[in-house]
């Protein structure tokens, strides 16, 4: 057992479904905020498909999503049947330059070799031995009035992963983009503050 990382970890999911070729697709990490209630970073115009399952990082439990809402600065929330506990938001301090902050993630790990020739027949339940929490740790570089940037680098498909600081509470969630070459390794992130 990992005491730093099973905490987290054990509150977290992995949002899952089919794309238009009825291929089995890893959306993003997903997040419990409070009893029930879910967050993740979500860049879509529209929301999430029917088929969109919630696959528990604890338990492989893959559940029906509702409630689902989205603003125009990526982040999402929605609802799940779920009794795992929440992750504790920061609320005491803002964030300081060169703070010690983590993320703790779930690459997506579809286009692995591993699952290349049976990608067709994937589901929720033979891709949950596969889940990889990810954690990457790292400080705060850079700031804006809502988005940071967390020395490190995140995969595909962790979007939507919490940021925390050395306390284990919430500070942030993991936007998507790809890595800029000319630049170290950066992952950003929307400020919850």
């Amino acid at each position: 057992m990992n005491e730093i990382l099973d905490p987290i970890a054990r509150s977290c999911g992995v949002l899952v479904g089919t794309d238009a070729q009825g291929r089995f697709e890893h959306l993003g990490t997903a997040w419990c905020s409070a009893p029930g209630e879910w967050v993740t970073a979500w860049a879509g115009e529209e929301g999430p498909g029917p088929g969109v399952r919630l696959l528990l990082a604890q338990t492989g439990e893959a559940l029906a999503i509702a409630g689902w809402e989205h603003d125009d600065d990526g982040i999402a929330g929605f609802t799940a049947p779920s009794l795992v506990p929440a992750l504790a938001l920061r609320t005491d301090k803002p964030l300081a330059k060169r703070e010690p902050l983590w993320a703790l993630g779930y690459p997506s790990m579809i286009d692995h070799p591993s699952f290349r020739l049976a990608r067709g027949s994937l589901d929720a339940g033979r891709y949950y031995p596969y889940l990889c929490p990810w954690a990457i740790r790292g400080h705060l570089s850079l700031f804006a009035s809502t988005e940071g940037w967390l020395t490190g680098r995140a995969y595909d498909g962790m979007a939507g992963a919490p940021v925390l600081d050395a306390a284990n509470q919430v500070v942030g969630i993991v936007l998507g983009g790809d890595p800029a070459p000319e630049h170290p390794p950066l992952t950003r992130f929307r400020r919850l503050e």
